[in-house]
């Protein structure tokens, strides 16, 4: 069975130790920067997914806004840019990227193109108002990013 985690809390060094017994069991954890930076306390978004890693999470999908994603595991660290489109609305972003993320995983793609399909996802909820704005099958978005 593969797991993900995906915190709904602000980065708040408390929570790392409210979670800290799971991520043993999480296969990919799925946090914004901002979670990452206040759980770890790390001086930039590379080390505080390290840090994650350390606590035995074994890969970390995290999203950046505008800047795209970043991916950590074992295998080092990748950022993917996000897809530059007119942002009307950024409501539901981080969990369209998860969507996307995960299926692309469930799909048989390795994190960094699960990243990718991840961005493409986002980017389609970020030109519209609300999150029902556009259309969201998984063959729109994969051409949306070019496959």
């Amino acid at each position: 069975m593969t797991t993900s985690v995906d915190v709904l809390a602000p980065g708040d060094a408390d929570m790392l130790a409210w979670i800290a017994a799971a991520l043993p069991h999480t296969d990919f954890l799925l946090p914004n920067d901002e979670q990452v930076l206040g759980f770890t306390g790390a001086g930039s978004l590379a080390d505080g997914a390290r840090a994650l890693l350390d606590h035995g999470v074994g890969c970390v999908a995290v999203t950046q806004g505008a800047r795209g994603a970043l991916v950590a595991s074992a295998d080092g660290v990748v950022e993917v840019p996000a897809f530059p489109v007119e942002v009307v609305d950024t409501t539901g972003c981080g969990d369209a990227f998860s969507a996307g993320f995960l299926r692309a995983l469930a799909e048989g793609m390795a994190p960094e193109e699960a990243a990718r399909l991840g961005c493409a996802s986002a980017a389609q909820v970020a030109q519209g108002l609300g999150t029902d704005a556009g259309a969201y099958t998984w063959a729109h978005v994969r051409e949306f990013a070019g496959e």
